[in-house]
C-alpha cells in the first residue's frame, strides 16, 4: 500500500506498519512503517507519523486497516 507521511515529505509502498514508543518526543507513540528487506547498512523504516497517546496511533492504524479491507488501490494520507 503507498502511505503518504504524516509530515507529507514522503510517499512510501508499505509493505508493514508497526506502533511503536516514540522516546524523546511530547508525542508518545508513533506509526512506523517497513517499506523493504533489512540491510546491514541501510535503514528499511520510516516513521509515518507521530501522536499523542498510543489509543490514536492505534485508530489510524484501524483506519489504515479498513481502508486495506475495503480494496483502496489510491495513496492513503496519514493523519
Amino acid at each position: 500500500m503507498w502511505i503518504r507521511t504524516q509530515c507529507k515529505q514522503q510517499l512510501v509502498k508499505i509493505i508493514r506498519i508497526t506502533v511503536e514508543r516514540n522516546i524523546g518526543s511530547k508525542n508518545k507513540a508513533a506509526l512506523v512503517g517497513q517499506f523493504g528487506d533489512s540491510s546491514l547498512f541501510q535503514s528499511n523504516q520510516t516513521v509515518l507519523g507521530e501522536y499523542k497517546t498510543k489509543e490514536d496511533a492505534l485508530a489510524e492504524l484501524t483506519s489504515i486497516q479498513e481502508a486495506i479491507a475495503k480494496g483502496q488501490d489510491s495513496v492513503y494520507q496519514v493523519k
